[in-house]
């Protein structure tokens, strides 16, 4: 009677021990995707509530047309999707640049201006480069065209971003914001972490590396992957409401 009772007993032992395995494995890897997603929420609002340290630049602030001057804008105004020092960091050369738009155009609207200025002030760009607006509002990018100049690692950039929207009189009255972008070189570390990382989840390292344009970008291009961390990022801005909705690529005018 010994022996089955020791067979039983040792069945039991292995069959608590593979069940064991089991949920570790197969728990694992969603606790660290938790913890994970949630450092990286954290690294996000790390950068975004990050000191003010160049001038008085208005990237966030929302632009100073009112619903009487321009029946189409609502109560939210232009917003550009930049850390609260209105600036942040970069590894490209061509890199994009996001915005709310408040207004969508059509064919007459007039375009978006998007100026580059280094730190002398003087312009980066051969001429202000001018965008077709979305034909709805919501979440919008912009790319620097490789025909220009490329943006130098160590520099910083002091960018301009101006619409016009059309009055119920008919005039235009502008709205801008403006912030700072400073390329830098991306470290053997973030190169390894990005090869590292699917392409859907490499705001990841861009994130824990403090790049902030590259994980806006990221995110925004993934965003219904990480719906979730999509809607942190944009509840920065006060713009949940558009988690769900498309964003658009604001397209360069010859």
């Amino acid at each position: 009677m010994l022996r089955p009772q020791l067979s039983i007993r040792r069945s039991t032992i292995f069959i608590c021990t593979l069940t064991t395995v089991f949920y570790f494995n197969f728990l694992s890897p969603i606790f660290v995707r938790k913890a994970q997603a949630q450092n990286v929420f954290e690294r996000i609002g790390q950068m975004f509530n990050g000191s003010r340290a160049e001038g008085n630049a208005s990237g966030r602030s929302r632009g100073g047309a009112t619903r009487s001057q321009c029946s189409q804008i609502n109560s939210n105004n232009l917003i550009a999707l930049v850390s609260n020092n209105n600036g942040g960091l970069t590894t490209q050369d061509y890199p994009q640049f996001w915005f709310y738009l408040p207004f969508g155009g059509n064919s007459q609207s007039p375009p978006a201006k998007f100026r580059l200025l280094d730190e002398q002030k003087k312009s980066v760009l051969t001429k202000p480069l001018l965008f077709s607006l979305s034909e709805k509002k919501g979440i919008v990018s912009i790319s620097l065209p490789s025909t220009e100049k490329p943006l130098l690692i160590g520099k910083k950039y002091h960018w301009y971003f101006k619409i016009a929207c059309v009055n119920t009189q008919g005039s235009n009255t502008n709205i801008s914001v403006n912030g700072w972008i400073q390329r830098v070189g991306a470290s053997p570390k973030l190169v390894a972490q990005i090869k590292q990382t699917a392409y859907q989840h490499q705001y990841i390292p861009y994130a824990e590396n403090n790049i902030w344009y590259e994980t806006v970008s990221q995110l925004a291009q993934n965003r219904v992957a990480n719906q979730q961390d999509w809607a942190n990022l944009l509840s920065f801005f006060k713009l949940e409401e558009f988690v769900n909705s498309p964003v658009y690529e604001l397209k360069l005018q010859k």
